[in-house]
């Protein structure tokens, strides 16, 4: 007999499933969004701060518990709602909610399920039952709930996509995301890259024992340090100014010396100047070879710079040296 008042209750139950699947949408939303933002947040703290390995951890932990704690409030709770593991609203909630959004409807749908709760059933209530149930069946209950509706939570989303966009368009996307590593392997020791790095210009660490050798070096990067120094055997020692560069005279006798340079906390890599012996000549002889028209025999001078020779004489150098190659 109440095969009206049913139908009346099997569509306001999928008014239910569809307003579970709106506020579903609109949890996606909102999770990507805010998770997003969020995200950012965490990976700006560190690429600012540069945290040590203490401090990462802990926002890696809250990191967590509030991308959880969105997950469950905005994808897991409608989910449950949504297939039933959870107690969620009512066909009277459903009623309400339907007679706001439909004026020809409003209390009717309620005072109907009041109705039909009515623990003394007569036949005159029943027949009211179904009257009011064939009045309110042409309503389409499940136009009061629009998808579209839900979109209007993208704009959320225009603040972290509007960061990423800048990172890319700045060029500073790989510098920033990789805070992301730190952030992870937080029980990791990271090193803050310095703000500039030493250039040494002097491209040949070889010098002459007995020959004054001048070294170059320029600073690159976002800050230019107002003083350099050179380290040697841990004494610390001012560079020279001139013309944007920086430079250092070894003055001899100059031996093989490891040294770096320094700069408002900011050291080089270890250097090593070679000292190489000066060559030296130690004596030599020319072997003479006359022509044959002087009819003169051939001879040998040893360690002079100074002769007189016929013209058409071919002659031998022989060179004994030292700290030479060959």
């Amino acid at each position: 007999q109440l095969q009206d008042y049913q139908h009346i209750l099997q569509r306001l139950n999928q008014f239910i499933q569809k307003h579970y699947s709106q506020v579903l949408l609109k949890g996606i939303l909102l999770f990507f969004a805010l998770g997003l933002l969020f995200f950012l947040l965490i990976l700006g703290v560190e690429y600012f701060l540069w945290m040590n390995t203490t401090g990462r951890m802990i926002l890696f932990g809250i990191f967590i518990a509030v991308e959880l704690f969105l997950l469950f409030k905005y994808i897991l709770t409608p989910i449950f709602y949504l297939f039933k593991l959870k107690q969620g609203i009512g066909p009277k909630d459903a009623a309400q909610m339907i007679g706001k959004h439909f004026p020809e409807v409003g209390d009717k749908l309620t005072n109907l399920l009041e109705l039909a709760n009515d623990p003394q059933q007569s036949e005159l209530l029943l027949a009211s039952i179904n009257q009011r149930s064939k009045q309110l069946d042409p309503i389409p209950f499940s136009n009061a709930i629009d998808f579209r509706d839900s979109l209007k939570y993208l704009k959320y989303a225009i603040i972290p996509i509007g960061i990423i966009a800048l990172l890319f368009i700045s060029g500073n996307w790989n510098t920033f995301f990789g805070s992301y590593e730190r952030v992870v392997n937080y029980e990791m020791a990271y090193e803050k890259p310095a703000p500039f790095h030493f250039e040494v210009l002097s491209n040949n660490l070889k010098a002459l024992q007995d020959e004054t050798f001048t070294i170059q070096v320029v600073t690159r990067g976002e800050v230019k340090p107002e003083k350099v120094f050179i380290e040697i055997d841990g004494k610390q020692m001012l560079l020279q100014k001139n013309n944007g560069f920086y430079e250092y005279v070894f003055t001899p006798p100059i031996s093989t010396t490891n040294f770096k340079f320094k700069a408002n906390e900011v050291s080089s890599r270890d250097y090593t100047l070679t000292a190489l012996k000066t060559p030296s000549i130690l004596d030599f002889t020319m072997n003479l070879t006359y022509p044959s028209y002087l009819n003169k025999p051939n001879e040998t001078i040893k360690s002079t710079g100074n002769a007189v020779i016929p013209e058409g004489t071919k002659i031998q150098w022989k060179i004994n040296g030292e700290n030479t190659d060959k």
